[in-house]
């Protein structure tokens, strides 16, 4: 859930929910097999309106897990096809609290 909520946080953090990023959101919450049906049930609320997290969250996942939850949030923004100042300002949180290496963030960047 909290790679989950860090991904919809990022999807509202212009303020909105378009609706293809709804529906990416919707597809990962339909695939996960993890969810109990509480959690199914938090989940489906986050399309509802913006969750309050702690970008710092991310700190206590793994290397791997950090580069995929940023590799996500960049293609969440742009799913719109519009980047807001909003979001890069959420980006750049994210970024900083991920504490990835130069090499790696420049690796991810240029995939997009």
């Amino acid at each position: 859930m909290r790679i989950l909520r860090l991904w919809a946080a990022c999807a509202w953090s212009d303020g909105e929910l378009h609706e293809a990023e709804a529906a990416a959101l919707q597809r990962f919450i339909g695939a996960s097999d993890e969810l109990t049906g509480d959690q199914r049930a938090e989940a489906q609320a986050l399309l509802a309106g913006a969750p309050d997290v702690d970008v710092a969250e991310v700190r206590e996942l793994s290397a791997e897990a950090r580069q995929g939850v940023y590799r996500a949030a960049r293609g969440i923004v742009r799913l719109d096809r519009k980047v807001t100042d909003e979001e890069t300002e959420f980006l750049d949180r994210l970024r900083a609290a991920l504490d990835l290496d130069e090499a790696t963030i420049a690796r991810i960047e240029s995939e997009s």
